[in-house]
Parts: structure tokens; C-alpha cells; sequence
């Protein structure tokens, strides 16, 4: 049973020694599935790594049998046999399962955890998906959540029985609320991460509310929420921060002055509001711009006008920090964007998701007749600034893109639209634009520069553009990997390049 809902799929155990039984080849299993009308897409062979494989080419040739018809494969107990990481390198599977042996209590065992995490980083590298067997306690299946499993099974999801039904409701909102909390840190940037996903819906009052009914609910809540948020007709038009009001009770008198009268007196009545879709990176800064009384006033958080939930100083800090110690571990240093291993870990996982999406190629015109002339240094800059420039755009027009430096001048976003034409146009109107700044006021007049070619010659060169690729990705190809995409998009690269001015190429993969 899955961890992440989908469509239904049919795993069938198969004992490797029956792929050489040469009644087992002659479509028998294509007959039966055609006559139940069920997809070959839709079914997974459980091979056991438990079985001793003597003769891998013939097991492999067999495999690649079934994998040709649209068959995928699936290696069953891994972590309880014997054959190891061998069997995973030599017949590339769709999915592992994860043994019981290495569920049980894995949320106590830190041996455990090291070696799923593991196994769930190599299996995200090589687009795999990781199901977890046995799962019987939360805790160990919260566990599997932080550790990036995809699905899972075991009586605590779903105990065996004839039909198909869902995942109880409390361990559903489980589930998505581990999701909730994880899903910022994945991927996301301080510039792509929208605060609203990290709002938190709490409870608010009318300016009327009498300051009592204040006082007990900052009893009742304790130390788990710092402000109350005053709304009127599902708009905030105040807040209450906790040490201010209380300051206010420890006067003389204050206590029987304040109990009994309406809020509206001690709210401010000015508070940070922050539409949904706002950066984080921008809401700390408003967030510390703001007077000094209020720095740790909560960020009230709006969408389309109304209240959506707030975020307190604390957890801005924690996403923050989260969100620079990983992008810091796997940033290019001069960009400071996600490198090589983040992006193809974010291509597979749009993959396995079988969501569409698509993705844009960037590559700079001339960038290195450009450094041999000006400088790697001034070279640095184009870069730094065509950076920070993809941002802007992508920023401007979609929601939640994830933008990449593959290295030198290439550069790589993935967004959630197919509408590609927009976001290259724009991107090639501000590049062309603003990369003129870079050349002297000489070369900006002669829209070219001299620079020696590959033969050694003094050659003329235009000034730099930029050629876009962009690929759409509809949903369900789960045959793709990050490297087929990735080949496809330097093929349509060229085509942009064969323009001699800033381009788009835009196609569908098929």
C-alpha cells in the first residue's frame, strides 16, 4: 500500500529461477493480462534478492524481455539476502523493497536509519523508488517519511484482505502532514519557497474580545504560541503580541483595567502582513525592517486578501537556516544556486512522480570569447548576474520553479507549466537588455569584439545572447530518467545555438 496515494499496481512475487522455464516465454502472461484487460504497465515482478542468481547474462537478457513489453521489475527483501548491491547494479530495476528487518524499530536504531537513508539517496540518484516492508508502529513510519521512502506497507497502512481500502484517516493526515513539514526543505530556495507554505493556521479573535478571554487562551496554549491574531470579516487587522499584553497586565491595575476590555486597545493595529505567495527571502527582510518593538512579532500570512495562518520569528529562523546549510551543501560556490547532484535528484523525483512538468536549458553565446577578452573575473559577474536574473524572471512567472547551475554557463530550471514561449521570451528580453552593461562603451557601439578563434586567428565575435531549450515532460513517462532528459535538451540546445541571436527551441518529449 502506498505511502504517497496513486493508481493501482499489480506486484506479483516471482522466484528468478522461473524466468528460464521456457514455457514462462512463450506469452503466457501476456494472454492472461489480455484477457483480464489489464496494462503490462501495470504490473511489477517481485525478483527476491534472497535467490542466488548463478547465470546473470541469461537473467538479465530474461529480464530485459519483460522490460521491452512495458513490464517493470522490483527487488523484494533487500537487506536480507545475500547477493547485496550486486543484484540492484545488474538489473537496473523500477523499485526496491526495503526487508521488514530494516523497518523494525528503525526509529531506536541509528544503524538501521544510516543504512536505509542510504539506500533511499542511491535509489533517488538512479530513480528508483523505495517501498518499505512491515511498517507497524508510527514511529517507524514517520521515520521512513524523514528519510525519503516512497511507499510503504504493513498492518499499521493496511492489513491483508480481499478488496482494496484506504489508509485510515488518522495515519493519512499523518502522512501529509510529514509531507507538509518536509516538502520546503527539499528543493526550494530562499527565493522560490513561498512563506504561505510554511504558515500555520491558529486561532484568531475580533477586536471586541474582552482581554480574559485573551489570558486563558495564552494559559491554554502555553508556550506553543507567541501572538494572537486579530481578524474582523476574515481580514487580520491586528495582533497581540504575548510579553506585550502581559506587560500591560503586570501594571498597577492593569490586570482588572485590561481583563475586561475590548483588545482593540492593545493590539497593533498595523501588523505585518504577507501575501501567500511572497519569497521567503523577502519576508525576512520586511520581517527585519520592522521597528524594533515588533521584530518578534509574528508574520501574519494572507491569501487573496483574507487570512491564511501565521509564521512566528522562530520557525522563519528555522526554515532559513535549513534552507542555507542545504543549499550551501550542494550549491555551485560562485552562484550560490543548486548544482549537478541536487538537479538530477530533482528531475528524478518530478519523474517518479509522473506529474507533468517541464524544463528550460540556458546556455550563454560566446561567454568564453567573452572571459578570453574582459577577464574570468568580469566573467564571474555575467554570471552571478544572469543568475540572479533567471530568478527574477521565474520568479515573476511561476510558482515554485526549481533553478539549477549545471556549471560553467549553463543553467537549468524546472517549472510546473508548459507555458515555455512566455518565460523564454521574457528571459531573452531582459538578458539582451542588461548583458550590454558588461562591454565597454567601444564594443557596445561595434556590437562585436576581436578575439583569436580556435585556429589562433583574429576573428569577430557578436556580443553575448543566450540559447533556451525548453523541453515539456507530460505526465506518466516513467521510462525517462534524468540523463535521457538531459540529452534530449542539449540535442535542442543546438538547435537554439545554430541562431545567431538570443533563441528559444521549445518541444514535447515523446
Amino acid at each position: 500500500m502506498p505511502i504517497c496515494a496513486g493508481k493501482v499496481e499489480l506486484f506479483i512475487n516471482v522466484d528468478a529461477n522461473i524466468l528460464y522455464d521456457r514455457n514462462f516465454h512463450q506469452g503466457t502472461t501476456a494472454k492472461l493480462l489480455a484477457e483480464n484487460h489489464i496494462n503490462a504497465g501495470n504490473i511489477i515482478f517481485e525478483i527476491s534478492e534472497k535467490t542466488a542468481i548463478a547465470d546473470y547474462p541469461s537473467f538479465q537478457s530474461a529480464l530485459a524481455h519483460y522490460q521491452q513489453q512495458n513490464y517493470r521489475i522490483a527487488i523484494d527483501d533487500v537487506g536480507a539476502g545475500y547477493s547485496g548491491l550486486n543484484l540492484l547494479t545488474q538489473i537496473s530495476p523500477q523499485f526496491i523493497k526495503l526487508d521488514i528487518g530494516l523497518i523494525q524499530n528503525i526509529d531506536t536504531n541509528h544503524i538501521k536509519k544510516s543504512m536505509v537513508k542510504a539506500l533511499a539517496d542511491f535509489a533517488a540518484a538512479t530513480n528508483i523508488a523505495t517501498i518499505a516492508e512491515g511498517i507497524e508502529r508510527p514511529e517507524e513510519l514517520d521515520a521512513l517519511l524523514e528519510l525519503g521512502i516512497n511507499y510503504g506497507q504493513g498492518f499499521l497502512l493496511g492489513r491483508p484482505q480481499a478488496g482494496f481500502s484506504p489508509i485510515q484517516s488518522a495515519i493519512r493526515q499523518r502522512i501529509q502532514a510529514a509531507g507538509v513539514q518536509k516538502s520546503p526543505f527539499q528543493y526550494c530556495t530562499l527565493q522560490n519557497l513561498e512563506i504561505g507554505k510554511i504558515a500555520t493556521p491558529q486561532q484568531t479573535f475580533p477586536p471586541d474580545t474582552r482581554g480574559q478571554v485573551i489570558i486563558d487562551y495564552f494559559r491554554s496554549v502555553a508556550d506553543t504560541v507567541e501572538d494572537a491574531v486579530i481578524v474582523e470579516n476574515d481580514v487580520p487587522v491586528g495582533i497581540l503580541n504575548h510579553a506585550c499584553f502581559y506587560q500591560k497586565l503586570a501594571t498597577m491595575y492593569g490586570m482588572s483595567i485590561y481583563s475586561g476590555r475590548p483588545i482593540r486597545l492593545l493590539m497593533d493595529p498595523h501588523p505585518l502582513q504577507i501575501d501567500y505567495h511572497t519569497s521567503i527571502e523577502e519576508t525576512a527582510a520586511q520581517a527585519l525592517a520592522r521597528n524594533t518593538r515588533h521584530t518578534y512579532d509574528s508574520i501574519i500570512v494572507t491569501r487573496n486578501g483574507h487570512y491564511y495562518g501565521a509564521v512566528t520569528i522562530k520557525r522563519l529562523l528555522q526554515i532559513t537556516t535549513s534552507l542555507k546549510i542545504n543549499q550551501a551543501q550542494h550549491a555551485n560556490p560562485l552562484t550560490g544556486l543548486p548544482g549537478n547532484n541536487m538537479i538530477e535528484t530533482v528531475l528524478s523525483r518530478q519523474l517518479r512522480n509522473a506529474l507533468p512538468f517541464s524544463i528550460i536549458y540556458i546556455d550563454l553565446d560566446n561567454f568564453k570569447v567573452y572571459n578570453d577578452v574582459y577577464g574570468f573575473e568580469a566573467g564571474d559577474k555575467v554570471l552571478i548576474h544572469t543568475a540572479r536574473l533567471l530568478q527574477q524572471v521565474l520568479t515573476r512567472y511561476t510558482v515554485n520553479a526549481f533553478l539549477g547551475h549545471i556549471g560553467g554557463d549553463d543553467f537549468i530550471a524546472v517549472i510546473k507549466t508548459n507555458d515555455l514561449e512566455t518565460i523564454c521570451r521574457a528571459l531573452i528580453q531582459r538578458f539582451d537588455a542588461q548583458i550590454k552593461n558588461f562591454y565597454s562603451p567601444e564594443h557596445q557601439t561595434r556590437q562585436f569584439v576581436v578575439s583569436a578563434n580556435r585556429h589562433g586567428q583574429p576573428e569577430q565575435f557578436p556580443l553575448m545572447s543566450v540559447s533556451l531549450a525548453g523541453l515539456f515532460v507530460p505526465p506518466g513517462q516513467r521510462i525517462f530518467t534524468a540523463a535521457i532528459l538531459a540529452a534530449r535538451a542539449a540535442g535542442i540546445k543546438k538547435k537554439a545555438k545554430a541562431i545567431c541571436q538570443s533563441s528559444f527551441v521549445i518541444e514535447n518529449m515523446e
